[in-house]
């Protein structure tokens, strides 16, 4: 007879699991709505700025699989313990950062802490519950970040309007702490001194490398001019340490990524749509809240009430979505996604300009169910296509997709603003976002949305060529 189990006595370390995934995505969305308030603050250009998001989720995807690894070394307690413990710390000085470099780079090094969170999550799941108990586990955190991510524009927006923004950091500090403490008390030492024996080290530093290369050129290259000495040892940087990277993971016996698995045509063509969805939402919630703030003058808490459509949608789409795609599968959810999407920024181009805003509320909601039926169903399908042998690689790949995407989305949309702002007036394309007039920026917009909506007609062609495997 099989065993029933129950929460009871499992709270404590549920309850940290909670916490250490609210509070990382929380921040990721939060900090989002305040990019406008800060670029003022500072006197810097969009470009900058955007280095803010970008280098926080360019960090986690570089270091979430490393951190997974060294996990089971130096025990998941104490990775979590030290997530939270660097998050917070580097919290701290983001809030009193005299300058804008040094907020990137401690939000970078907050990057670090988070990464470590959220590799310890799922390591901790895996070895702390009942095979059982996990489902229900993974649901409850994962509704826990649900909430976060929704609630992350809206809080940013009253704290960034009403204190300020440097209030938004200092709040993660009594939340780190209580982290901490319950990491301690909570979490069981479990270490394994030889589980990085055969560890990728290459592999990483040539991934880390590629990516950062990759994206702080793209998102900097229209700033700086894409013929600067700077620019241009970033791209040779990425020519030179992709192909290394492949060549690691190749002839590595324990890859960070068995990249084997993208031979697979399913796989790859589910990877590379769940990419596209993500790219899509990084971009918007990076670029949107300087449209409503600078062209519709909004002020920092109600544009946080728009951007909190899509997430509080995703909320009710999500669980709707998993039902049906057990039902018709991933491959019509997902297309559907892809549908909606593509006339969710349709909508949005046509409310520029418009004297009611109502397009682009529809517009957001529209996107948010697009986003919400993919959440489960886009990450179900990286799963389901992964051969039989490699299912955890699939899983692995899967919770790394949000993160590489949101980091693509920031460094495009930046790309396609600036290059905007730049051709219509050369002189302001480096100059603070104070300076680009509505004009410009309502311009730029239209560029946005237009891109967006081909990213969500090339995610809807992708997702009607991938077969159900179970079909």
């Amino acid at each position: 007879m099989r065993k029933k189990y129950t929460l009871k006595g499992y709270w404590p370390v549920l309850s940290l699991l909670s916490l250490a995934t609210a509070i990382e995505l929380l921040d990721g969305t939060a900090v989002n709505i305040a990019l406008p308030t800060i670029a003022n603050d500072y006197q810097v250009d969009i470009g900058i700025v955007s280095l803010i998001p970008l280098i926080y989720f360019l960090i986690i995807s570089c270091l979430l699989l490393p951190f997974a690894k060294t996990a089971e070394k130096y025990g998941t307690r104490n990775i979590i313990a030290a997530g939270f413990g660097i998050f917070t710390l580097s919290s701290y000085i983001c809030a009193i950062s005299p300058n804008i470099w040094s907020l990137i780079f401690f939000r970078g090094l907050q990057a670090v802490g988070g990464a470590m969170m959220a590799a310890g999550v799922p390591a901790q799941v895996a070895i702390g519950f009942p095979a059982e108990m996990r489902g229900k586990v993974l649901g409850i955190i994962m509704g826990a970040g649900g909430i976060a991510l929704a609630a992350g524009p809206a809080i940013g927006g009253y704290i960034t309007h009403f204190i300020s923004w440097h209030w938004i950091f200092y709040i993660n500090i009594p939340i780190g702490i209580l982290g901490i403490l319950l990491a301690i008390y909570a979490v069981e030492d479990n270490k394994d001194p030889k589980s990085l024996k055969n560890f990728d080290f290459a592999g990483v530093v040539a991934l880390s490398v590629s990516m950062a290369a990759f994206l702080f050129a793209l998102s900097n290259g229209s700033r700086m001019g894409w013929e600067s000495p700077l620019i241009l040892i970033l791209l040779a940087a990425f020519a030179v340490s992709f192909p290394v990277f492949l060549l690691c993971e190749l002839r590595h016996p324990d890859p960070i990524i068995d990249i084997r698995i993208f031979g697979s045509g399913g796989f790859l063509g589910s990877v590379i749509f769940l990419v596209l969805f993500e790219i899509l939402l990084g971009g918007i919630e990076f670029v949107l809240p300087f449209y409503l703030e600078n062209v519709l003058l909004l002020t920092p808490d109600i544009s946080g009430l728009y951007l909190l459509i899509p997430p509080l949608i995703m909320i009710i789409a999500g669980p709707a979505g998993g039902a049906l795609s057990d039902y018709e599968g991933n491959r019509v959810v997902c297309s559907i996604a892809g549908f909606l999407a593509a006339i969710a920024f349709a909508g949005l181009f046509f409310s520029l300009g418009a004297a009611s805003q109502i397009y682009l509320v529809i517009g957001l909601i529209i996107f948010g169910i697009a986003i919400g039926t993919v959440a489960s169903s886009g990450a179900n399908r990286i799963i389901e296509q992964s051969p039989d042998d490699r299912k955890v690689t699939g899983s692995a790949v899967s919770n790394l997709v949000f993160y590489v995407g949101m980091s693509m989305g920031t460094a495009i949309y930046t790309l396609i603003v600036q290059e905007r702002i730049s051709s219509l007036v050369p002189s302001i394309a480096s100059a603070a976002m104070g300076m680009v007039t509505p004009e410009i920026l309502t311009d730029a917009m239209s560029y946005v949305y237009i891109f967006s909506l081909i990213i969500a007609l090339c995610a809807l062609f992708i997702s009607l060529l991938v077969r159900d495997r179970d079909l």
